[in-house]
């Protein structure tokens, strides 16, 4: 220790690496593994096929309800202008209804 502290030491150590052939080695035949792999391979794609295809399905439904939404939205408001139109005139003619009648009493 130097003034109350603890000296640490580092070393490199080095290992020996060691020489990989380049040729690998199967325990089993190629075909035999191809044989095994591509099944899986083949359902994999058609697994990922299929979700991809449910996935768009459910895109298209968000996308045609949003829509729906949308258009039910500027209906609603279309609709309450129009109602409120029809409101305004009918009262407007009740007003002049009693203002006629006053005018025929006079």
């Amino acid at each position: 220790t130097k003034e109350g502290r603890l000296t640490v030491e580092r070393e490199m150590v080095r290992t020996p690496t060691p020489d990989f052939s380049p040729v690998l080695l199967f325990e089993q035949d190629p075909v035999q593994i191809l044989d095994a792999l591509l099944p899986l391979y083949l359902n994999s794609q058609i697994l990922r096929a299929l979700q991809e295809s449910l996935a768009s399905e459910l895109a298209n439904r968000m996308n045609a309800m949003s829509n729906a939404s949308d258009n039910a939205k500027e209906l609603k408001r279309s609709l309450s202008v129009t109602y409120n139109r029809q409101r305004q005139a009918k009262i407007t003619g009740e007003i002049l209804e009693i203002v006629a009648g006053a005018n025929a009493l006079d």
